[in-house]
């Protein structure tokens, strides 16, 4: 199995699309490429959504149900820590349709938004839905997806294949594995739309 940083390389290569310039490692803490395929989200409209009443309740909620259960408190305030990122979930007619291109392989499921959380120290996620005026969902420990979208190449997506949880970044024209609950073997193996069409089927 490919070692976190061998993994980081190979993604970057497998990523980057000939006859463009070569896909950038973006760090956690530096503006993500906002591109047309991997758009950034509204920053200043997730600004204020975190310091919306709705938020600060979900937050409360979270803290209450996750750690402590006697708090009166009923709200919680909310730092963002980390940019925004759009997380994809593969789409079945990509599956079932195989005349649909790989740029049709997912579709927006949730926008994730790594957040401090009163004066908890750990980085938890602010899941939002993936479209304006982006409604707060849910609030998930810990912040999955912030660290798995630091193997990304630029104008890359991180999707996710929900039933077995597996987080690959995809391009217009091809799709690596960056990890998976469920088959450990496939990190680091490219797609092409056929070979990721019949991965998925077995599934």
């Amino acid at each position: 199995m490919p070692t976190l940083h061998a993994l980081a390389m190979l993604l970057f290569a497998a990523l980057a699309i000939p006859g463009c310039a070569a896909a950038q490692h973006v760090p956690a803490n530096q503006a993500h490429a906002d591109t047309p395929w991997a758009p950034d989200p509204d920053a200043d409209a997730i600004t204020r959504v975190l310091a919306s009443p709705a938020a600060e309740q979900l937050a409360g909620s979270f803290l209450r149900a996750q750690f402590s259960p006697q708090s009166s408190s009923g709200t919680a305030p909310l730092r963002q820590v980390e940019r925004a990122l759009t997380v994809y979930a593969t789409t079945p007619g990509f599956v079932t349709d195989p005349r649909t291109a790989l740029r049709d392989a997912g579709a927006p499921a949730y926008i994730a938004v790594p957040v401090r959380i009163g004066s908890r120290a750990e980085t938890d996620t602010l899941q939002l839905d993936p479209a304006p005026p982006y409604t707060p969902r849910a609030v998930a420990e810990g912040n999955e997806e912030a660290q798995t979208a630091r193997l990304l190449a630029g104008d890359t997506r991180l999707l996710l294949h929900y039933p077995s949880h597996t987080w690959f970044g995809w391009t217009e024209t091809r799709v690596v594995a960056i990890r998976s609950d469920t088959d450990p073997g496939v990190q680091g193996r490219i797609f092409d739309a056929a070979q990721f069409r019949a991965w998925l089927t077995s599934r």
